[in-house]
């Protein structure tokens, strides 16, 4: 009655069958997971893992309508957290169509690609399409339930957070959280649920935790009531006082070049103001007087009505008395850096100018790993939904005596996507 598998009307050539699905997060297990159906007239099913699901229960019993696996394993048919065993799977349910505004399964599936390539989150592994939600699946090594719920926990709820804006479901973090089963039936909309395979590998625990947690600082020792943070020997060339020194040098560098720039730039440069920032980015560098000095006499030749010497001297001496630092917003309102103008220098840039580049350089990313822009996106499933109404149309033309069910169970749709499709191409002629 369903189709498991791939075909030429499918978006994703990796679709997978009830049965993939079970053994791909349960694999061998030979523990009990729980596999139910919604049903008033007859108590929930439930069954154990292994070659009772897989090959024992006839298919007919277990896909219908409202259909449930459990994601972790227990050791009785209770589903409750203290009979856990076993943690297969990190996982979110995404009611994205809550939000507002409205946001459509295409859009989801962008900004999820999006977040991919951005290494916002890591690829899932599964995506059942539940209905009007999408729900993800990144398979683990297999935790034992004591040893790792704590950290299970954390990262479950990293994930929750990282997918708010799609509007992860609060209560889908817990241990006893139940999917629906690919090729069953929701009740809700009538469609049928499908699960797409996107990775083979599982994720191994520390490659997880590197990613959603990373170390936090160790926290001080209690003693007494009093906090006493831990010795360390101090030594010489801390790494994160070079680094530091390393980034206040790279920047007063950058910035010594971007004043050269605006010279070129800049069709009147606040002359004064120039010359002291000057002075005070070589002193950061490392520059003596003497270089500093040649520095700003070589610069003050090159304005179109060069300062007295003594202009140049009073900069040097200013700089020596106090330690000055400048943001970029005092430097571009100093010397009234356009948004022209900053789009060419190098680190004298506002935030404005500073997202236009992250943007670009998330759009290069993005390209490099293959997700596509999100017009052809759009450009695709359109052609994909015209190359269905087609295929219609000809099995129309060529069976007439097909019903709406027999034409939905061919193209792989729901029956009431066969009556708006048909209405369309009523319209069309």
């Amino acid at each position: 009655m369903y189709h498991f598998t791939h075909n030429c009307f499918d978006t994703n050539p990796h679709v997978i069958s009830a049965i993939d699905l079970l053994q791909f997060v349960h694999g061998d297990n030979e523990r009990f997971a729980q596999l139910f159906q919604l049903r008033e007239e007859r108590p929930k099913m439930v069954s154990r893992i292994g070659k009772a699901i897989y090959y024992e229960i006839p298919q007919s019993e277990w896909l219908g309508k409202d259909v449930y696996f459990s994601l972790n394993t227990f050791k009785s048919y209770k589903r409750v957290s203290e009979d856990c065993v076993r943690l297969n799977a990190l996982y979110t349910d995404l009611d994205f169509y809550k939000a507002k505004p409205k946001i459509d399964l295409i859009e989801a599936r962008y900004q999820i690609d999006e977040m991919i390539a951005n290494e916002v989150i890591l690829s899932p592994n599964i995506i059942i399409h539940s209905g009007r939600g999408l729900q993800l699946i990144w398979l683990m090594e297999y935790m034992k339930y004591d040893n790792y719920l704590k950290l299970w926990g954390h990262m479950q709820n990293e994930i929750y957070k990282r997918f708010q804006h799609l509007h992860s479901d609060s209560k889908a973090k817990s241990v006893t959280q139940i999917f629906r089963l690919a090729g069953s039936i929701s009740s809700k909309t009538g469609g049928i649920i499908r699960a797409e395979y996107l990775r083979d590998a599982r994720y191994s625990i520390g490659e997880m935790k590197e990613f959603l947690l990373p170390e936090l600082l160790s926290k001080p020792k209690v003693i007494n009531e009093e906090a006493v943070a831990p010795k360390t020997k101090k030594k010489e060339g801390d790494k994160k006082a070079v680094s530091h020194l390393l980034t206040e040098y790279s920047l007063n560098q950058a910035r010594l070049k971007d004043f050269e720039k605006l010279l070129e730039i800049q069709p009147v440069v606040n002359r004064k103001t120039l010359l002291f920032n000057y002075a005070i980015c070589g002193k950061a560098v490392g520059m003596d007087d003497k270089v500093i000095e040649r520095n700003l006499q070589r610069i003050n030749a090159r304005f179109y009505k060069p300062l007295p010497d003594t202009r140049i001297r009073g900069a040097i001496n200013s700089v020596n008395q106090v330690a000055y630092k400048m943001t970029n917003a005092t430097l571009i309102a100093d010397l009234n850096i356009t948004l022209e103008q900053q789009r060419q220098l190098a680190t004298i840039i506002s935030k404005q100018v500073k997202k236009e580049r992250e943007q670009k350089r998330k759009e290069a990313k993005r390209r490099e790993k293959g997700v596509r822009p999100k017009e052809e996106y759009q450009t695709d499933r359109k052609k994909l939904a015209n190359d269905r109404l087609n295929a219609m149309s000809r099995l129309i033309l060529e069976q007439p005596h097909l019903k709406n069910n027999d034409l939905a169970e061919l193209l792989s749709v729901h029956p009431r996507t066969i009556s708006r499709m048909k209405s369309q191409l009523k319209n069309e002629t």
